[in-house]
């Protein structure tokens, strides 16, 4: 592989399809162990300790499904995620998925950044530093998305720098917690949020680890495609439920879901700064490279050029000041209706109706996957349907996982009539497109 990734929308081909458990693995490490599982955790303490921590671990491990299978189908194809949801929803459908994965990937970039200057800006202030947010927010923002611009390896290295340091971080955050607020914890309880709402908090957050899970997968084992399935779906789950453990403890402790408020209430001082910023910098390029990814499958530029461009937008958020309770809660909920039902079509276009993908016909016009103009009608209606669903339905339905679930019902049920008059439309004279 050069210097710099030149891989986007493009098939990787087999020889390079060679990451087994163990790299996928600490790749996965490195994204799971971040901010953003800290705070979707604290957040949870609104119902209660335990009832929080229970939704977040049923949801991680709900979450970890859908790694695994996103793994595994670009283990198996070679495709970056927004390069597959061609296949059920058509060559140009494709704008769907990849607006929403877009929209998903900048805005977390800008809201993690946005916690990490926000909290550097007051440990600083404690050891009489004082630093204006903007320019830890544009300084930290353009760091972290440097190593998403040259791609795949250098992200891997990062991860297995990080990874190690990040995980005795962890371990002194913890001793710090229990050493000096283990008596205020049993007193957590809930601040109005319900087990379902709490439930909710995750998959919201995670709605594009589909796309995520294929666009870091379609360099895993190919021969194997269960190994870095598996690899990916362990390393989030062990860590993402740490993560949200430790968030829940230290939100109990401090009394705020605020990740800035904790670190100064906790005195975590330097050691939380260190794993502040190495936690989100090794999620925030991932934010970067799957953005620009989806942001190359819109314009059809390049990939590098497309991930230099999420990474300012990013970083242009973060200063503007993106992150806050209110925003947060908009922010998932943008997510959950516009991302989420496109992962349940996938599945069921892989697994259910076409039982695999034409990787040469991803890129024909005229070919299988144009469809009517290069849009997939029935897509384009589960997708919808889900999407309204995911504003309508009720928490106890918890919209971020079960409008995957009615888009993919919806898409297999319309697939076959729908269909045949496809197929008729494709085979009459007409004019190009």
């Amino acid at each position: 592989m050069p210097l710099i990734e030149t891989e986007g929308v493009e098939v990787i081909n087999e020889e390079q399809r060679n990451r087994g458990f163990w790299k996928i693995f600490a790749i996965w490490a490195g994204f799971a162990i971040v901010i953003t599982n800290f705070l979707l955790g604290s957040l949870t303490i609104g119902a209660g300790l335990v009832e929080g921590f229970t939704a977040a671990v049923i949801s991680i491990v709900l979450v970890g499904v859908i790694v695994y299978f996103g793994t595994k189908i670009a283990a198996e194809q070679g495709t970056a995620g927004t390069t597959a949801m061609r296949a059920p929803f058509g060559i140009r459908g494709r704008v769907i998925p990849a607006l929403a994965t877009v929209l998903a990937t900048v805005g977390w970039f800008g809201v993690q950044t946005g916690i990490v200057a926000s909290s550097s800006k007051a440990i600083l202030s404690n050891f009489g530093i004082t630093v204006p947010f903007w320019l830890l927010a544009g300084a930290l923002g353009i760091v972290m998305a440097t190593v998403a611009v040259f791609g795949y390896e250098w992200i891997e290295w990062l991860n297995r720098l990080a990874v190690p340091i990040m995980t005795i971080l962890l371990g002194l955050v913890v001793y710090q917690i229990f050493t000096n607020y283990s008596t205020s914890l049993g007193s957590s309880g809930g601040t109005g949020m319900s087990f379902w709402a709490a439930l909710n908090v995750f998959p919201a957050a995670t709605a594009a680890y589909l796309i995520v899970a294929m666009d870091y997968g379609r360099y895993g084992q190919s021969q194997d495609s269960s190994r870095p399935g598996w690899g990916a779906t362990l390393a989030w789950i062990i860590f993402a439920i740490i993560l949200a453990a430790i968030g829940i403890l230290a939100a109990a402790a401090a009394g705020t879901w605020n990740p800035v408020e904790i670190t100064v209430e906790l005195g975590l001082g330097s050691v939380g700064l260190l794993l502040l910023i190495m936690g989100s910098w090794t999620t925030n390029v991932t934010n970067v490279y799957v953005g620009g990814i989806a942001l190359s499958q819109l314009t059809g530029l390049q990939r590098l050029y497309m991930t230099v461009l999420t990474g300012l937008v990013g970083t242009g958020l973060a200063v503007a000041g993106i992150f806050s309770y209110g925003g947060i809660q908009s922010f998932l909920s943008a997510l959950t209706v516009t991302l989420v039902p496109t992962t349940g079509i996938l599945l069921v276009h892989y697994y259910l109706i076409e039982g695999g993908m034409d990787i040469n016909a991803l890129f024909e016009v005229d070919g299988k996957y144009w469809y009517v103009r290069g849009w997939n009608p029935v897509a384009v209606m589960a997708w919808a349907i889900g999407a309204a669903f995911a504003v309508l339905a009720p928490d106890w339905t918890v919209p971020a996982l079960s409008s995957a679930l009615v888009a993919g019902v919806i898409y297999y049920a319309l697939d076959s009539p729908v269909g045949t008059w496809i197929e008729r439309y494709q085979t009459q004279p007409r004019s190009s497109d």
